[in-house]
């Protein structure tokens, strides 16, 4: 009995998963797009008058009031806006590894990564009264969701946001 000669289908097989290999997520994409899906997601639900986790959206002093007191009326848009820059920003994650095409270069692209990922992890790491590892204000609950929920998320989504840029 004679075997069929696979010879001219290997070849098409090995394209075929070359391409298919070059368009799978990597680590970082996939770190950096569930983070932004999370946060997103929180930011269009306070955007739409949601109120679970409302309590510990906003730095707060150590009496418990927020910080930015004096802008609470436009906190339900701001988070609107969050909200879309965060899916804007996933959008360039995906363009930088070809998984999308935007009307952009590749150079912005990569510059636009790098920057706004530097800019996280200096957020998680440079003191200020009420954010970053370092802070100085530690006893209210908006400090203990940030030291382990919010800070570490910025690190490791600006980490992430970092190395998808820099391997264009």
């Amino acid at each position: 009995m004679a075997s069929a000669d696979p010879g001219p289908i290997l070849p098409e097989l090995e394209a075929a998963e070359a391409v298919a290999h070059d368009r799978a997520m990597s680590l970082p994409l996939i770190v950096a797009l569930a983070i932004l899906a999370f946060a997103a997601g929180f930011h269009l639900h306070w955007a739409l008058g949601g109120r679970l986790g409302f309590s510990v959206s906003l730095p707060q002093r150590q009496d418990g009031s927020p910080v930015m007191a004096h802008r609470l009326r436009w906190w339900r848009p701001a988070a609107g806006a969050v909200a879309l820059g965060l899916a804007l920003l996933g959008a360039l994650a995906l363009a930088a590894q070809g998984h999308i095409a935007l009307p952009l270069s590749d150079s912005l692209i990569g510059m636009t990564l790098a920057a706004i990922g530097t800019c996280f992890i200096l957020r998680a790491i440079i003191p200020t009264p009420w954010t970053g590892f370092f802070k100085r204000i530690r006893s209210t609950r908006w400090a203990r969701y940030d030291s382990w929920v919010y800070s570490p998320l910025f690190l490791l989504l600006g980490g992430a946001l970092l190395v998808i840029a820099l391997r264009r």
